[in-house]
């Protein structure tokens, strides 16, 4: 087995706080009267400093006590990413309580599994949309004691359970700072801090326990490894509920005492970037793939005398402060997780002087385990361990790390942690190697892992990602196990097959119509044979499938994290490729 540790003994800072809420208490001591938070209410920005933070987390927290939390409870919070998500988390930590962070955008069934997997008995919600969700639900959690609701237009859902946090409206009244700074202190580094769900791209979501001290040691090495401090600034738009925007875009601006911005919502992510001019970006590959497409499509429209002068230096230049412009103008470095990163987009945002360090983790290494980073970068890798986490490749290639940011188990599941952790090395469940430098590099996923009826092995994620990379393709999913071949359901772009179809004079009344043609049908095969030429034979395409419509989380297709759950979708279009194997055309 090949290892990759940075410091692989492991020693516990000094300087690291005993918990997160303690962890918070002393960056409000440190900046009170430093903006933390800033949001848009009616259209303004607004700001609260970790003073006022704190003295709304702790009105909060006494609330939470005066309706019987308790330490241990878990406390679900439902809600987009937002200041009063902050206030519940740091309220709910502060008194020993367990956050259970949901997905808005899960169904009801998927919440009501959540909720009731996790015993949550206290639900905080932030808008009617996702308190009516959970009022269907309801009388299926009889663990459920109370749901707290953020605006005031959710009370007119009904629920006998709502309690208005809206209406906390004096802020210094009725705290209680002595009993919580008792009760903070009680909270010891191995307490259970967050239960959170993995995405269940491949089985039921787990939940991943968390501790305080898993947190805090994964943000004491991310803060050195990207060199960050209290002057950065960080707009939040990845979703708070998954473990990357949590841990790297919340906890670790709340190490620092950074200043963390909200966008108003996804839409709105490229104008909210202009105005709060972030010093760093969190992204996931998909957000930088769209910057980098509308730059191309920008490009494309130009004039050729201005197309002409980009190809200058001085163009070049002026195409590299636009582009920066465009971040905002104050962007120092961007980081990518969640999924694996395009090395052509990568390369993409350094030729406009914009370095993007990949990074690699799990919700169950609390999450990084790897990042590049000033210094020590390497396109195509996920970078090098942090400091005092070990990784080594098993025989048959998988990842494992051990180190004190792997989680205390999944909750409930006893059997799934021994098969997860064995002599305290976390197996990832990704497939990977390591390079004489010591970078880390992903090559597939061990459950992906197709085998074919011949027993080859075809990771298939790396070759969809190659056909992704065309213009024409939008997405692609590899199919195969057990099969004499690989097979694959492709979705193409479909403002990209219009604009060809009306080049190459192509009639068709409807898009569907367009996907049976014959021509388009050769047009795919060449653009796939060509993307497949140095592929092992077992490796590549032999038929494929069109789709009309992208995959969708609605759907089930897609996981919260637009994961694609391969086994939904073969289940639902198997039909357009079974016709290929069972031909016996497929030798």
């Amino acid at each position: 087995m090949k290892n990759a540790s940075r410091n692989s003994r492991i020693v516990r800072p000094a300087l690291a706080a005993q918990n997160l809420s303690l962890l918070f208490h002393e960056t409000v001591k440190r900046f009170p009267g430093k903006k933390a938070l800033l949001y848009k209410e009616n259209g303004s920005t607004q700001s609260l400093t970790w003073s006022q933070v704190s003295d709304r987390m702790e009105a909060v927290a006494s609330s939470l006590l005066r309706l019987g939390v308790k330490p241990g409870d878990r406390v679900g919070i439902l809600s987009e990413n937002r200041p009063e998500w902050v206030l519940l988390d740091l309220a709910a930590l502060s008194i020993g309580a367990v956050t259970v962070p949901i997905y808005t955008s899960l169904s009801s069934a998927e919440i009501q599994h959540i909720l009731a997997d996790a015993g949550v008995n206290t639900l905080a919600v932030s808008q009617k949309t996702f308190l009516e969700k959970v009022i269907l639900i309801q009388k299926d959690l009889p663990a459920l004691a109370r749901i707290v609701v953020f605006e005031a237009q959710a009370l007119a859902s009904q629920s006998d359970l709502s309690i208005p946090l809206f209406l906390i409206k004096d802020w210094e009244k009725d705290r209680i700072s002595d009993q919580l700074m008792e009760m903070r202190s009680a909270v010891q580094p191995d307490s259970l801090a967050s239960i959170i769900y993995t995405s269940g791209t491949t089985g039921a979501p787990k939940g991943v326990m968390l501790t305080h001290d898993n947190f805090i040691q994964n943000l004491i090495r991310c803060r050195a490894a990207l060199q960050m401090s209290s002057s950065d600034v960080h707009l939040s738009f990845l979703p708070l509920s998954h473990v990357f925007e949590r841990t790297a875009g919340y906890y670790l601006m709340v190490t620092i005492g950074a200043t963390i911005a909200y966008a108003e919502s996804l839409d709105t992510v490229i104008h909210n970037l202009a105005e709060v001019r972030p010093t760093f970006i969190l992204g996931v590959p998909r957000f930088y793939e769209k910057i980098r497409d509308r730059v191309l499509e920008s490009l494309s429209q130009a004039s050729p005398f201005k197309k002409k002068i980009l190809k200058t230096a001085v163009g070049q230049w002026l195409a590299r402060r636009q582009f920066k412009k465009r971040l905002g103008g104050r962007v120092r470095f961007c980081v990518s997780g969640g999924a694996p990163l395009a090395r052509d987009i990568a390369e993409f945002f350094y030729r406009l002087g914009i370095m993007i360090y990949e990074g690699y983790g799990l919700t169950e290494t609390s999450p990084v385990i790897s990042v590049n980073r000033q210094g020590r970068w390497r396109f195509g890798t996920i970078g090098i361990p942090l400091d005092g986490i070990e990784v080594k490749i098993a025989p048959d290639g998988e990842i494992l790390t051990k180190g004190p940011c792997v989680m205390k188990g999944y909750w409930n599941k006893p059997d799934a942690t021994r098969d997860a952790i064995k002599d305290g090395w976390f197996h990832t469940g990704d497939l990977g190697l390591i390079d004489q430098d010591g970078f880390l590099a992903i090559t597939g996923r061990k459950k992906e892992l197709i085998v074919t009826s011949n027993g080859k092995k075809v990771s298939p994620r790396a070759i969809e990602e190659r056909m992704e990379k065309d213009i024409y393709i939008q997405r692609c999913v590899l199919f195969g196990e057990g099969k004499k071949c690989v097979t694959a359901l492709i979705v193409p772009r479909k403002e990209k097959l219009l604009e060809y179809a009306t080049i190459e004079k192509i009639a068709f009344k409807e898009y569907s119509d367009l996907l049976r043609d014959d021509k388009i049908r050769g047009f795919f095969e060449q653009r796939v044979e060509e993307a497949s030429a140095d592929l092992a034979s077992f490796e590549k395409i032999k038929y494929f499938g069109l789709l009309e419509n992208d995959f969708s989380q609605n759907a089930g297709e897609l996981t919260p994290t637009l994961k694609v759950k391969r086994d939904v979708v073969w289940a639902r279009y198997k039909d357009l490729l079974l016709p290929f194997y069972e031909s016996g055309k497929n030798a």
